[in-house]
Parts: structure tokens; C-alpha cells; sequence
């Protein structure tokens, strides 16, 4: 069963590219762009019962904020990739205590002065992280880079375009300390699933299997690995209309990958809605 507990309106002039993290057993941390489409990060707490309290909140970037991508580096250090002005690439690290009580930027880097679409961050190890988006002309695109502890410096590793037609709808995950599994859509809007090769210093990055998955259509993908030892992941998406629509259908299928990533293998697939699933 599915029972709402509690809602909480956490801002009146909209709530847009909203990625949520977990900091501790009780608190969360919200990346999301206002009605002006600045950046903001907001700290929640939900008690053992569900209920909501709202923290502290910080407007980060007061120019443009879109395709936010947030995640937890250590006990206090955030990191988050987003498309900033120009629609270029950016990442920043935020300090954020356990209890949520205040929010400081730390550093910025622009790592893409030509675009920096579709973000989806992945924790490699303590000061490493990995990022698949859309670069110029959407192609698909990762790079790595070196943060330590307390994020006060973001330094470029490596960066390899893996795809040069489209790298769209990004979703990034680690099968284990060097194989990281990526669902996109490419070339036609179609859905694709690949993995790589990424040491944990991310001086290299090596595509090891690629397969086409969906040869209609693979967008707003979000990819999820079952559990910590498994070879299982599941990928809720966006497919093709079956009644003959406009419309994406909602899909969810699970692959089998190896931990090394060889191979890419659907188990199943559910079209759980006919009428939309973005």
C-alpha cells in the first residue's frame, strides 16, 4: 500500500528541476529552480512519523538554474551539477550540518562553457565524482572530477564524449568501484543503456557495453540499482504511446549486468501506464 502521511508547501512561486538528497537518519536536502528560474537549496526534516519541517533555505545562483543533480559527498559536503547563464555547465559544493541548520557555498567551477544540459552525478569514491550530460549539440558526454573532503576545490579529471548525436534524459548510477551504468536517450529519442570503466581516481574513462533497449522511444529515465550486491537494476521511463498517441507511456524494465559490465541483459517489462509516465 501507498499512504500519504504529510504534505508541506515549501514555496509559492514554483518548485522546478527538484533533486533531493538524504543528509541523516531525519534530514534532506532540495536543489530547485523558482518561478525566475534561479537556483535555490532548501534543508527539510521528517520526524520517525512522517511529519514535515521546513529548514534553511539559499538562493545560490540568481541567474539560472536547470537540470539539477544533487548528491552527498561525506557527512557534511554536497555537490551539485546544474545548467547555469548561458545554459553552460556547472558545479558547486555546499557545507551542510547533520541537523539542516544552515547551508554555505563553498566552490564553483564552470565546467562547460557551451552547454551543460540533463546533469546526473554519481559518487565515485571520497573525492571523486562522475557526471553524464548533454554537451554541445547534445551530445552525450562524462566527465570526472577531484573534490576533496571539505569541497573547497573542484578540479577537472577527465572527459569523454561517448556519444556524438544525443546524450539526453540522463540517469547515472555505480554498479561497483569501477563500473557505473547509464541510461539515456540517443539517437531518435530511443533508449539506450551503457557502462563504463571509471577508476576511482577518474583518470580514465572507458565504455565497455552499449545496447539499444527501446528503438521507438527512452526518455525521463530514472535508473535505479536493486540492491548493493546485485546484478539487477530497474529503469522507469517514458515509451512509446501503444495506443497510437503523442504521448510517452510509462515503462518500467529490469536489466542484468555483471559487475564488470560485459554484458546488458533485459529480464522484464511493465507498460504500468497507457495514458503518460514522463
Amino acid at each position: 500500500t501507498i499512504t500519504e502521511v504529510a504534505s508541506v508547501e515549501h514555496y509559492t512561486a514554483n518548485g522546478k528541476n527538484e533533486s533531493l538528497c538524504k543528509v541523516d537518519a531525519d534530514t534532506y536536502l532540495l536543489a530547485f529552480s523558482d518561478n525566475s528560474n534561479d537556483g535555490f537549496l532548501k534543508t527539510f526534516t521528517i520526524s520517525a512519523s512522517g511529519a514535515i519541517t521546513t529548514g534553511v533555505q539559499l538562493e545560490h545562483d540568481v541567474s539560472y538554474n536547470w537540470y539539477n543533480s544533487l548528491i552527498q559527498l561525506d557527512a557534511d559536503t554536497y555537490v551539485l551539477a546544474y545548467t547555469g547563464n548561458n545554459n553552460d555547465g556547472y558545479i558547486k559544493t555546499f557545507t551542510v550540518p547533520v541537523d539542516g541548520s544552515s547551508i554555505t557555498q563553498v566552490a564553483s567551477l564552470e565546467h562547460d562553457e557551451t552547454q551543460g544540459h540533463h546533469n546526473s552525478l554519481v559518487k565515485v569514491d571520497a573525492n571523486t565524482v562522475a557526471l553524464a550530460y548533454a554537451g554541445s549539440s547534445n551530445g552525450g558526454t562524462i566527465k570526472t572530477f577531484t573534490i576533496p573532503a571539505d569541497g573547497s576545490s573542484i578540479t577537472q579529471e577527465s572527459s569523454f564524449t561517448h556519444d556524438g548525436i544525443q546524450g539526453l534524459y540522463n540517469s547515472f548510477v555505480q554498479a561497483d568501484s569501477d563500473t557505473y551504468v547509464l541510461a539515456y536517450s540517443g539517437s531518435g529519442n530511443d533508449g539506450y543503456m551503457k557502462t563504463f570503466t571509471i577508476p576511482a581516481d577518474g583518470s580514465s574513462i572507458t565504455q565497455v557495453k552499449r545496447v539499444e533497449h527501446d528503438n521507438v522511444f527512452g526518455q525521463y529515465n530514472s535508473l535505479v540499482k536493486i540492491s548493493g550486491g546485485s546484478d539487477s537494476y530497474i529503469l522507469a521511463y517514458g515509451g512509446p504511446d501503444t495506443g497510437g498517441g503523442s504521448a510517452y507511456d510509462g515503462f518500467i524494465k529490469t536489466f542484468s549486468i555483471p559487475l564488470d559490465g560485459s554484458t546488458i541483459t533485459e529480464t522484464y517489462v511493465l507498460e504500468y501506464s497507457t495514458t503518460q509516465g514522463e
